[in-house]
Parts: structure tokens; sequence; C-alpha cells
């Protein structure tokens, strides 16, 4: 008799921290109750672990525990699967595996699928909406080019820029200059990477080219007729609009003869005339003013110190309090907007913020280390390296296992992080944080940015030390009271 089995596919939208714990802790679970576990894992480095025709077949169910689309849904036809977030098989796999045994088949149809997501959200309390879902795709694609373009063109700044009364120039045909319009160019791509991918999330392939030359358009002024593109806004309007209308075109009902050419002709034409004779004539003028006004209000937040402090304590508490979810990525997009329109402070605060949860839980362990399990202390050092790169899901655990004593002192600590990173102008020209993007140069000043993320730090583990020695306290006088 053949041992009972099960295979998984995780994903989240960043495609690292979140991804790669959720695997760890389905394999661990599924081991432990005698299953032979294949988790896949489609990250940021891409598919890892890949499932195999064999692996699926004979595999008793499928558990998916995913934030955004993934590749090849079509592999799972005929066997039982059950959708979940990232964030439920890090909290517990073992109700998921328990839940999958139950689940429906997929057949791959819509109704099939409309019904799986049903069952999911009885389930799964943290399930992201799929508009939700659809936005990280695109995020999660764009991440790559707005890094490598922050970090290309701090270099060229940092290390070939000049003062001269016109302000920091590069002389031209140096390798800095070089490497400048290669930044410049990484930006560039991330608005029609981002809408092609929300699209993408949507409807498949053929929305990736409506979407993206629709993004460059609704960015182009000149095209436009406009003073300005409509940048950030713009892109993920364009990639739910490209998204949707495709959906749309595929649900028409086409001759046999002609469906071939629709997705490489038909369906690319009709969306990008549709798309971008929208944002000429009616969008683009209204969005742009839009995008014109949130760059005055990011430099008018970021600038009053009354309200830059207030901004800097609501931004690190949304880093932290969900750590790499839903809020967090909000206070992260409200980051990246700001890199793009030329205020990256905004983004400066929230990198103060996303190392303290883990680096203060993993120094917490070093206090009183006779008050630490063997596992709680394994779990701190390896908190402690993510928090250096600035992987924020490192305090996870920690937080599962004593949320109502961590997420007080992490989000108190993120947002004292990223409040003294206001006060001190800290900027961040990449969408990522921790001490990793100061060391990179991506900062302005190392030496305040470390001193501000040593604040948030200072506060969560004093908390943290505090909460753990007066719990011991209190189990001591329960045992001498007895």
């Amino acid at each position: 008799m053949s041992m009972a089995s099960f295979v998984g596919v995780t994903k989240c939208p960043v495609g690292i921290a979140h991804t790669y714990m959720a695997a760890e802790k389905l394999q661990k679970a599924g081991e432990a109750k005698g299953y032979t576990v294949k988790v896949e894992t489609q990250g940021a480095q891409g598919n890892e672990n890949e499932l195999t025709d064999a692996d699926i077949k004979d595999a008793d169910f499928v558990v998916l525990a995913i934030d955004v689309a993934i590749e090849g849904m079509n592999r799972f036809i005929g066997k039982k699967v059950l959708l979940a977030s990232t964030a439920n098989a890090i909290k517990d796999s073992d109700k998921l595996i328990i839940d999958a045994q139950k689940a429906k088949v997929y057949t791959g149809e819509k109704k099939s699928a409309e019904k799986q997501e049903e069952q999911t959200e009885e389930n799964d309390e943290h399930k992201q909406s799929p508009i939700v879902q659809q936005l990280l795709n695109g995020v999660s694609h764009m991440i790559p080019f707005v890094v490598v373009g922050g970090l290309f063109i701090a270099l060229a700044t940092t290390f070939g820029a000049h003062p001269t009364s016109a302000g920091m120039v590069i002389a031209p045909h140096t390798v800095w200059n070089a490497m400048n319009q290669i930044g410049t160019i990484g930006f560039t791509l991330m608005i029609p990477i981002l809408a092609g991918y929300i699209a993408y999330a949507i409807s498949g392939r053929a929305a990736l080219a409506p979407a993206m030359i629709s993004a460059m358009v609704a960015n182009t002024p000149a095209i436009l007729g406009t003073k300005a593109g409509t940048g950030f806004i713009g892109a993920i309007v364009v990639g739910f609009a490209a998204g949707y209308l495709v959906k749309w075109f595929n649900s028409w009902k086409i001759p046999q003869s002609i469906r071939p050419v629709m997705p490489i002709f038909v369906i690319p034409l009709l969306g990008t005339g549709i798309i971008t004779a929208g944002f000429i004539l009616i969008l683009g003028a209204p969005i742009a003013w839009l995008m014109t006004s949130l760059e005055s209000l990011l430099n008018f937040l970021s600038k009053d110190p009354s309200t830059s402090i207030v901004l800097g304590l609501v931004l690190g508490a949304m880093v932290a309090v969900d750590m790499g979810g839903a809020i967090n990525k909000v206070a992260f997009l409200f980051g990246v907007a700001s890199i793009t329109a030329g205020h990256p402070q905004i983004m400066g605060a929230v990198a103060c913020a996303i190392a303290v949860p883990p680096l203060s839980v993993g120094l917490a362990t070093f206090i009183r280390r006779d008050l630490n399990t063997e596992e709680e202390k394994t779990a701190g050092i390896a908190a402690i390296l993510m928090g250096l790169i600035g992987i924020t899901e490192g305090a996870i655990p920690f937080a599962t296992a004593n949320p109502k004593h961590v997420f007080p002192s992490i989000i108190i600590g993120s947002a004292v992080a990223s409040a003294v990173g206001m006060i001190f102008g800290i900027t961040d020209a990449v969408p990522h944080g921790g001490p990793i993007v100061g060391v990179l140069g991506a900062t302005n000043n190392i030496g305040l940015f470390f001193v501000a993320i040593l604040c948030g730090i200072a506060v969560s583990t004093a908390m943290l030390a505090f909460f753990k020695i007066r719990k011991d306290n209190k189990e001591k006088a329960k045992v001498k009271a007895a």
C-alpha cells in the first residue's frame, strides 16, 4: 500500500519570505501527519522544487497557499484542490491539510473555480480579494525593476555626481552617467511591468500588450496633451482596465477558425486602441492632475515637522501590524509611489521600520536566555539574519506564538523608528528596507539611518524583555502560592 501524499504550491506577492515560510510549514505539518509532501515555491528566484506530472498524479490532494495568481493551474484539473493564503499556511498548516482532504475537485472551469473560492473564503478569514491579489501580482513583478533602477541611480549619484549652481550633475561619457541612465530605464520599465502583470493576473498573456503599451502612452505627456504623465496611479488603472477588457473579449463566442488569431492579433489591437483612446480623450488629464496633487501632498507631509512625525508613526505601525500582509503592503506602496514622485523620504521612513520587528524579536532572545526555549533561540538567530536584509516576516513565528506581547512591542518600535527617520530626513532610493539598503548606498545618510533603526529596536526589545520577565515572575508567584 502506497503512503498517503499531497503536493502544494506557495507564492506571495514579493516572492521572498512568505513563499518559503509557508512551504516549510506545509512540509513539516504534512510529514508530522505521515504524508509524503512536495511543495513547489514560485518565488523571486523563479519556480523551485517544481512538481512533476507523477507528483501530482500520485497526490491525494493539493494545497495552494497563494496570495497572487500562479503558473500552471491546469496541472491540477481532476485533483482535490484547496486555495488558501500564505498567512494561513504559516499560522495553521494542520487545519489546511484537514480541510484539503474535503476540498472540491478542480475542473478548470469558471464555475468550479468560483465554488472553490467560496469554499476557501469560508475556511480562510485572511483570504484577500481578487482585486488585491491582482494588484499585488503587478507589484511583485515590478519590484526588481525599481530596486535595480533605484540602486543604480543612488550609486551613480553618490560616486559620480558633483555640485554645480544648477544642482548635482553627473559628468557625461562616464561609467556613472551610464549607470544613471540604466537606473532611469529601470524606473521607466516599472510602469508597463506594473500594468502588464496586473492585467496578466486577470486575463492571461493576451492582456500584456494592451496593458504595457497603454501604460507607456498614459505616461507620455506629449501624447496625452498634459503637463505630466499619469504615473503610478495611471499604471494601476491601465492594468485593471486592460485586464477586465480582455477578459470580456475572451467571453465572446468566436468561430473556431478565428479563435487562434484572437490572442495574437485581434485582442492586442482592440485592447490597445480602446485603452489608449480612453486615456487620451478622457482619463489622462484628470489622473495626471491627481498625480501632481499627490506629489504636492507628499512634499508637504514630508517637509512639515508636525505632519512628518505623525506620518512616520502611522507608516511604521502599518509596516509591523501584519508583517508583509495587506496593511504592510499599503505602506510599502505609498513608499514606492513617493520614490517615483521624487519624494524618497516617505520610503526612507518605511525602510527604517521594516527591519525593526525581526531584529527586535531576535535580539530579545538574548536577554535572559534561560527564559527562551531552544526553538526560540534558533528562531531568534534566523530572525536577526532576516532583519539585516529587510525581511519583516522574520518576526512572524514569534508573533504567532505570543501575539499579546509581540504585536504591541513591534508596532510601537516600528512606529518610533519610522518617526525618527522622518525627523532625520532619511531617504531611500529603492523599495526595500533594513540595514542592507544603507550598506548598498540607497540612503542619504547611513549613520542616521542606522540610528533610527536602533531607536525602534531599543523600544521593541525593551518591551519584549519586560513582558517576558513579568510573565516569568507571575508564573513563579503562582507556583510559590500553590
